[in-house]
């Protein structure tokens, strides 16, 4: 595993190649869990769920389109939204050409069906088939419980803390990448070491 991705045996020490940098509390007496203990614990998060989505994949002998593509069908479904083949385009971000042959590989592996709109007869609305969720809920669901029960051991102020930073966590990565001037540069904040 990368370095940058374990917590440093040393909080103070001053890595200047590490992707994280130190905040202002490490190595001042501050409680030992920092600012940046906490994005190395989100990248450790991260890094063990594409893990799990690779091994579920792997198990359905699926590709990540086809795996992302499901279940966007199986969650619209459980809100009542009727998906189309130019609603699943624009979420998955491909050409139309390139959901045809999705929806095809789906529909011969047993996993999709397609009817007719009910109010548009030219139009289509597409399903995740029994099969499909059966084999989601086997390949992901034991670690979705887990997760669950994670989640559940928090105190109900823990989890609303911990859903208030992702979700301002999630806002930091969606805005525009903005290029660094050298004088701004994180790295040269960092005091050079005693």
């Amino acid at each position: 595993m990368p370095s940058d991705v374990e917590p440093a045996a040393d909080p103070s020490r001053r890595d200047l190649g590490a992707y994280w940098y130190l905040d202002s509390a490490a190595g001042s007496g501050a409680p030992p869990v920092t600012a940046v203990e906490v994005l190395r614990a989100v990248r450790r998060f991260r890094a063990a769920d594409v893990a799990m989505r690779i091994r579920a994949r792997s198990d359905m002998d699926m590709n990540d389109s086809d795996m992302v593509a499901l279940r966007h069908l199986i969650s619209a479904e459980e809100r009542s939204e009727p998906i189309g083949p130019k609603d699943l385009s624009v979420f998955l971000g491909i050409t139309s050409a390139a959901t045809a042959k999705l929806l095809s590989r789906l529909e011969a592996a047993g996993r999709l069906r397609r009817e007719p709109h009910p109010s548009d007869r030219r139009a289509q609305v597409l399903h995740a088939t029994r099969h499909a969720h059966d084999e989601i809920r086997r390949a992901l669901g034991a670690a979705h419980q887990r997760m669950l029960a994670a989640a559940q051991k928090l105190t109900p102020p823990e989890q609303l803390a911990v859903v208030r930073f992702l979700d301002e966590l999630s806002g930091a990565m969606d805005e525009p990448i903005k290029p660094i001037e050298p004088d701004e540069s994180p790295a040269a904040a960092i005091p050079a070491a005693p």
